[in-house]
């Protein structure tokens, strides 16, 4: 159970809480879609992914790019990780993906701090 000092009390009160599931529930963006290896593969909307994983990935993390590229293609992943692929492709791939979603590499860290 989450409690309040009675300061954050006293200044809540008789207001609406902020829904976050709300926002969670909703369809933000296009999804991003490329071709790799004679497939097309489909990734969501990077803000529909999990905020710890992109930021990771964001800093260039590898290992978290790989992983938030498991999240995003589901099911395709295993197809697209049998893939032999180059270093520069998947950072090129995760930029792009930033790119549809109308963010720059490492914007998303500066975003989480203004």
């Amino acid at each position: 159970m989450t409690t309040r000092s009675p300061r954050a009390a006293k200044a809540n009160a008789g207001t609406k809480p902020f829904d976050l599931d709300a926002v969670e529930a909703e369809a933000v963006g296009d999804p991003f879609a490329f071709d790799f290896g004679g497939y097309t593969y489909t990734l969501p909307h990077v803000q529909d992914v999990d905020r710890k994983v992109l930021l990771g990935a964001d800093r260039g993390d590898v290992g978290m790019m790989n992983t938030l590229f498991e999240l995003g293609l589901g099911d395709d992943y295993e197809r697209f990780n049998a893939q032999p692929m180059k270093l520069r492709s998947l950072e090129a791939l995760f930029k792009a993906w930033l790119k549809h979603c109308g963010l720059e590499p490492g914007e998303l860290l500066a975003s989480t701090r203004s």
